[in-house]
């Protein structure tokens, strides 16, 4: 796992491109330490996920858990599901770049992120029915969200491998870039939304987080709880001053 940060800009890379950047065991435990450290991080304004060898993430590395106990699944489950949590509750812009294969859990880290932009190369696919197990990382809670129950439910049954533009089509894709763009048009989206009211991001995201499991008037209430808030806040006051003097804003984050 490879992690820096410049401009604002937390940049998280799998780099295991002999296995297409599968992920073991060290390399989720070491993911969940860079995803803790980028919360934590005030410096941080936004995160930018992407792989490297033309490929995205290939999914869980099979070799490392297969035959192994109850038990020693159940904590690896629950180290997964720190990051997971994590990255969905992260209070700060996420940004996937996908090129090549976002397999099994490497799918799932891609959904975890508010906007995904991929390579033409880009393929997607639920892989878990191929070796007999069923989704993890959030996977059918998430995908359901974005594509609706029946079709979450036939893309993990069938292990569906779709590209970039049914993905697009889908709407699990922003945007699709040509392969040796991708790199330069996720920084530039990622260093943008640094430079962006992201106490307001974080709060409308999580917003939107909670909307999906709530009545509308919970949900309302969360609104206007949040909406008092952001409006304590020198982003706040920023970029009013900033709209009455016809000028661009500059924010903290505070």
């Amino acid at each position: 796992m490879l992690y820096k940060c410049s401009e604002g800009v937390g940049r998280m890379t799998f780099d295991f491109p002999a296995k297409k950047n599968a992920l073991d065991q060290a390399a989720r435990k070491e993911m969940e330490r860079i995803v803790t450290e980028v919360r934590d991080d005030d410096r941080v304004r936004a995160l930018l996920i992407a792989g490297t060898g033309g490929a995205f993430c290939a999914g869980g590395d099979i070799n490392t858990f297969a035959g192994a106990s109850p038990t020693a699944m159940r904590d690896r489950m629950k180290q997964q599901h720190r990051v997971t949590r994590m990255l969905y509750d992260l209070e700060k812009p996420v940004i996937a770049a996908v090129a090549g294969p976002a397999f099994g859990v490497g799918f799932n880290i891609a959904l975890l992120a508010d906007v995904i932009l991929a390579a033409p190369s880009a393929q997607f696919c639920q892989a878990y029915a191929r070796v007999a197990i069923v989704p993890d990382g959030g996977g059918l809670y998430l995908l359901s969200r974005v594509v609706g129950t029946q079709r979450a439910k036939a893309m993990f049954m069938t292990a569906q491998v779709i590209g970039a533009q049914e993905a697009r089509d889908l709407g699990i894709v922003h945007a699709i870039h040509d392969e040796d763009a991708l790199e330069a048009e996720a920084i530039a989206l990622a260093t943008r939304l640094a430079d962006g009211p992201t106490r307001a991001f974080g709060l409308g995201k999580a917003m939107l987080n909670r909307g999906m499991d709530c009545d509308f008037a919970t949900y309302l209430e969360i609104e206007a709880t949040a909406e008092a808030f952001i409006m304590q806040t020198e982003d706040h006051r920023e970029a009013v001053a900033a709209f009455r003097e016809k000028r661009k804003p500059c924010f903290s984050g505070t």
